[in-house]
């Protein structure tokens, strides 16, 4: 392999992450007294047809879809941070927002674990006042935060950029 595989596996999870929030913030706010109305009469003015009982479903699936691709991504980080933190130790900037990166999405992943896991039994995957807030609030927000920390590893610090021996070649722009 001449190139790190993580930059690759992080899309999926990243998608369905987002998706899964905003479906939950969707479903929170249709389904509300005060905004529910506002909402549904928009939609039905632009002839839109949405069926509220699918939207829990289509939640709590892409929420499981984000489980399930994040695990090559949390191995493939995983391979790729070692390496660094062993060399560099954790005192680097390069070192700690690989390690702020790696810890954001660990609470990323559980995150969505525990959504998937109490939504599990509830009628329709309906989720809970806490779930919307885990989803909406939490994970949500933390997964893109995760994600410019990695373009900075990337674009920033060169990470990954010269293949496994970690030289690269980028210049350091001022």
């Amino acid at each position: 392999m001449g190139h790190p595989v993580h930059p690759a596996t992080v899309h999926f999870p990243i998608t369905f992450t987002i998706l899964s929030g905003l479906l939950d913030i969707f479903y929170a706010a249709a389904t509300n007294s005060t905004t529910g109305p506002l909402i549904l009469s928009a939609l039905k003015k632009a002839d839109v047809n949405i069926y509220l009982a699918t939207i829990p479903i289509l939640s709590y699936y892409t929420n499981i879809l984000a489980i399930v691709t994040a695990v090559p991504s949390v191995i493939t980080g995983i391979a790729q941070l070692m390496p660094l933190v062993q060399r560099d130790g954790v005192k680097t900037p390069k070192a700690l927002t690989g390690i702020a990166h790696a810890a954001l999405n660990d609470l990323v992943v559980f995150g969505n674990v525990y959504n998937a896991w109490t939504r599990r039994t509830t009628t329709d995957y309906k989720p809970e006042p806490l779930n919307i807030v885990i989803s909406g609030a939490v994970t949500f927000p933390m997964v893109l935060i995760s994600a410019y920390l990695g373009a900075n590893l990337v674009y920033k610090y060169g990470m990954g950029v010269g293949g496994p021996s970690g030289n690269s070649k980028l210049k350091k722009v001022q």
